[in-house]
């Protein structure tokens, strides 16, 4: 599975302002039935999925790996492909070049829990894919 598409399921944060972020408690609800957010301190940090960019090539168009004769047979699709005509918005920083990152330890590791947690997701269903599922 290539990064870019586990990049808007890897975004931990519901909101954010620069300064803090709302973590949404999963299976925690409020009186109402409402999903409890807890405010948590963050910095803004460059986004590991576009590099900072905002944007990447669209994984469909190169997921599997792009060739030399993938270029030399279409010259035309070479030079869109360089001039960056494949591109989408960034699912996980979407577009904005920077996701929030906690400051506090304690949060830090809630967080990368949740990134382990979505990453053994994935890895389950893929799985489960191989085998037909």
């Amino acid at each position: 599975m290539d990064r870019r598409d586990l990049a808007s399921r890897l975004r931990w944060w519901h909101s954010h302002n620069g300064r803090t972020a709302e973590m949404v408690a999963y299976g925690e609800e409020d009186e109402d039935g409402e999903p409890i957010f807890y405010p948590i301190p963050v910095v803004m940090v460059v986004c590991p999925t576009c590099d900072g960019r905002g944007t990447y090539v669209n994984p469909n168009i190169d997921r599997h790996g792009l060739s030399r004769e993938d270029f030399d047979e279409d010259p035309d699709f070479a030079e869109s492909y360089r001039n960056r005509e494949y591109d989408v918005r960034c699912d996980h920083c979407m577009g904005s070049n920077v996701i929030p990152w906690p400051t506090e330890e304690e949060h830090i590791k809630m967080v990368e829990e949740h990134i382990g947690m979505i990453m053994e997701w994935e890895a389950e269903a893929e799985a489960e894919r191989r085998m037909g599922a």
